[in-house]
């Protein structure tokens, strides 16, 4: 499913995602998360042994929300299944560090296995909000 354009400058700029996951007893699992968006695809790193991935293991559905900071209104939500694919190089963590802190310094142990989330979107709703914060 194409993304409208006009949410293109917000899926690229460093706002969070909040990433919805279906839990083991079928509970919501939501989770401030760093991504990466190139047009066309939405795309998150995960930890091997993080209960997000294991959910997603389990079940491929998923619902990331982004909020623009500052025009709270201005939203868009992406609802769809998520591909994993190994990613041993961290070359996605890295893109991600890189474009949320202007640095990489892995935090988790060495040799620690990492993932790429992509969202395939099925379904999308948002919200065009008007004016600034009062």
């Amino acid at each position: 499913m194409d993304i409208p354009y006009d949410f293109h400058p917000l899926l690229r700029s460093t706002a969070l995602a909040v990433v919805s996951t279906i839990g083991p007893k079928g509970e919501p699992q939501a989770t401030p998360t760093w991504f990466m968006f190139d047009g066309d695809r939405l795309r998150f790193s995960l930890v091997d042994g993080r209960q997000r991935l294991i959910n997603l293991r389990r079940d491929p559905r998923a619902s990331v929300v982004v909020i623009d900071p500052a025009r709270p209104t201005f939203y868009v939500q992406l609802r769809g299944r998520v591909t994993l694919v190994d990613d041993p190089e961290a070359a996605l963590e890295r893109a991600v560090s890189l474009k949320y802190t202007g640095v990489w310094a892995d935090g988790e142990l060495p040799g620690t296995m990492r993932y790429v989330a992509t969202v395939e979107v099925e379904r999308m709703t948002s919200q065009r909000g008007h004016g600034t914060p009062g």
